[in-house]
């Protein structure tokens, strides 16, 4: 990545019945392979959460600018795929748009851009599946999914931008500069 480049990270959360699981993995594989042959690909995570009475896939990939993001979206292969998670989804999909991701880290930090969406990766997955539970658990039970999108995203954007994101690039520059002089 040139110093031009700007990553950028798509969160995509699915909804599906259980039974389904062994068909979302398979598809998940496939989407593994296909995305990383995309010009700028950076990563891609898959987390399957069991909930109450269906299963959570969380999706996050990351590339080195906003264009390969756009081409991969709009290619016939990624198409295929969503076409494929979609007859097996109980619902729309939530994508959210994470850009610019420099922007988050801390001013004192010395991590690249590819540190900075790991560390975003990790965080979004544990931190979404970590409080799954207290959020089922305040919500009223008839809660739809799009408003349990909105107060999980609600939560963990701030609390990634704020306080994980900037304390984490701190730790790594440390550690990065305690490995260098030894």
């Amino acid at each position: 990545m040139t110093r031009k480049t700007r990553p950028v990270l798509s969160v995509i959360v699915r909804r599906f019945q259980p039974d389904h699981a062994d068909d979302i993995e398979s598809s998940i594989r496939s989407i593994q392979q296909a995305s990383a042959d995309q010009p700028g690909f950076i990563g891609l995570q898959n987390s399957i959460t069991p909930k109450r009475d269906d299963c959570e896939l969380v999706t996050v990939i990351s590339f080195d600018t906003q264009d390969n993001l756009d081409r991969w979206e709009t290619s016939a292969l990624r198409k295929a795929f969503v076409t494929e998670l979609d007859r097996l989804s109980m619902d729309d999909a939530t994508n959210s748009r994470f850009q610019d991701l420099r922007l988050l880290a801390h001013p004192a930090a010395r991590i690249s851009k590819a540190e900075t969406v790991v560390i975003l990766i990790a965080w979004i997955l544990l931190l979404g599946t970590a409080l799954s539970y207290p959020v089922d658990l305040v919500l009223p039970e008839g809660t739809g999914p799009f408003w349990r999108s909105v107060v999980m995203t609600t939560l963990i954007v701030p609390l990634i931008s704020y306080v994980l994101l900037p304390w984490s690039s701190i730790v790594l520059t440390r550690l990065k500069a305690r490995l260098a002089r030894k």
